[in-house]
């Protein structure tokens, strides 16, 4: 017996593409969560440190300066403080948006297959198989 696949369902497509491309950004999405979590911890670091620095003047000495004050950083400070407290939330925040756009990378790029498929299959007729039963 054969046949010829002369249209297929898109919409299916894009579902099985969005769950296959959510399911594969997963691991990603925890690696790329642990890593902003950690980024946002050493920028905690870093402006914790420029907030205590001291300079040195030479004859003067040591004399304190807050390079969060002077480079206008207070809110950017205040920020990270407030996302590295809430370091889990951010954390499955980033896994979220890497699933969910991962799949819907994935799912449109197969949706977008499918309606190429249906296009050329209009001009050529399609993919013919050919089944043989037992």
């Amino acid at each position: 017996m054969k046949y010829t696949v002369r249209r297929v369902n898109i919409l299916p497509l894009a579902k099985f593409g969005f769950i296959l491309g959510g399911l594969a950004l997963v691991l990603p999405g925890v690696m790329c969560g642990v890593m902003t979590t950690q980024l946002i911890s050493a920028l905690r670091v870093l402006l914790d440190k420029l907030a205590t620095s001291q300079a040195d003047l030479g004859m003067v000495g040591q004399v304190p300066f807050d390079f969060i004050n002077i480079l206008g950083l207070e809110a950017t400070q205040q920020l990270v403080v407030t996302l590295d407290n809430q370091a889990m939330s951010v954390a499955l925040l980033v896994v979220l948006v890497s699933v969910i756009g991962g799949g819907a990378l994935i799912g449109g790029t197969i949706w977008l297959l499918g309606l190429a498929y249906n296009l050329v299959a209009a001009v050529t007729g399609g993919i013919e198989v050919e089944l043989q039963s037992k």
